[in-house]
């Protein structure tokens, strides 16, 4: 059976009843933990888990356990749910996936097992599995159903952001949940977080993106943003207080500077791809952006046409010599943090 996406899935759970297998999968690990408790509560409810229900933790999984445990016959339910959560291909060993692959190839008609991973990395790169990983989601797709939940663009996840506060009784407009989504680098967990916190405090009133800039915990990448635009543009009283602002969040001087470099490399292909007279939907895709980093580019384009390659090419230059000091001559926080300072105050001065 081919790959899912959670819509679908939950649409055939619905009209075909229960598979013999789930394997969940993704980067988007809120809305993946989410669907996993439900589906786990679809199949299994409370009433019928202490004799139906089996739980293993994919980290040393013991196979002889598991395997037992699919061959079980339900008491008093239809079927039996075991569920493995965090199993990672690259670190199990060669038998115990051999044994693994027989057990889920064979499975008893009143037995469903769910595989899925909420915390532990089964990707090589920001886009695809591990070889091992992608071959046994093919082999579960081939037996079973697979479902990857990757993160979604923020133009996506901004109409899931309006309809939740729409039920809970606020307002927001589509380019103030894109922020809100982009502020989360549309992470599901996080954008539930900051909902509950916005709703709490709007008491029914429209939210505002006054109140995002004041409540919301922004990830540093999103910072990194607007301090690679304000660099660019010599906003001394911005750059310095929004740095200290971060220091004083206990983050580290170079996890700053990378989340101000990555911005910057953003903001360089946006300028060499508007030199070109690319658009930013064919710039995302010749450079490859996951949908979740998409706005990343589409801003980048917005903000950068009054600025010239060579500046941005030069404060990279001088981002990327500040990081090589800090990687090698690291001194302490404070002089860290200090060498940073220096690096945006020199690169402030190009022109």
């Amino acid at each position: 059976m081919p790959q899912l996406n959670s819509r679908d899935l939950m649409k055939k759970l619905r009209s075909d009843g229960p598979d013999r297998l789930y394997y969940l999968y993704g980067q988007d690990v809120g809305e993946l933990e989410s669907f996993a408790d439900a589906l786990i509560s679809r199949l299994c409810p409370q009433q019928n888990r202490v004799m139906n229900l089996h739980r293993f933790d994919g980290k040393g999984l013991d196979v002889a356990a598991f395997s037992d445990a699919c061959e079980m016959l339900p008491m008093f339910a239809d079927l039996v749910l075991v569920t493995v959560n965090d199993l990672n291909l690259d670190a199990t060993p060669k038998a115990d996936a051999d044994v693994i692959r027989k057990v889920l190839s064979d499975l008893p008609p009143t037995t469903t097992v769910l595989i899925y991973s909420t915390g532990t990395d089964l990707y090589k790169n920001k886009r695809s599995l591990t070889d091992k990983n992608k071959r046994f989601a093919e082999f579960c797709a081939k037996n079973g159903v697979a479902c990857e939940f990757a993160l979604r663009s923020a133009y996506e996840l901004g109409r899931d952001i309006a309809a939740a506060f729409e039920k809970e009784g606020c307002r927001i407009t589509k380019f103030d949940a894109e922020y809100l989504a982009e502020c989360c680098l549309c992470d599901t967990a996080s954008v539930r977080h900051e909902i509950r916190k916005l709703t709490a405090y709007a008491g029914g009133r429209q939210i505002t993106r006054a109140d995002i800039d004041a409540l919301c915990i922004r990830k540093v990448e999103s910072d990194g943003f607007s301090l690679a635009i304000n660099i660019l543009r010599s906003n001394a009283p911005f750059v310095f207080g929004r740095i200290r602002e971060l220091a004083d969040q206990n983050l580290e001087a170079f996890e700053i500077l990378g989340a101000i470099a990555f911005s910057l490399n953003d903001l360089y292909r946006a300028r060499l791809a508007l030199s070109s007279g690319r658009q930013p939907a064919a710039a995302a895709a010749d450079f490859k952006y996951p949908k979740n980093r998409e706005f990343a580019i589409k801003n980048a384009f917005n903000e950068c046409q009054n600025i010239s390659e060579d500046r941005i090419r030069r404060t990279i230059a001088v981002f990327a010599d500040t990081d090589l000091r800090l990687k090698t001559r690291s001194s302490g926080r404070a002089a860290d943090m200090l060498t940073l300072e220096e690096a945006a105050a020199k690169a402030m001065t190009l022109r």
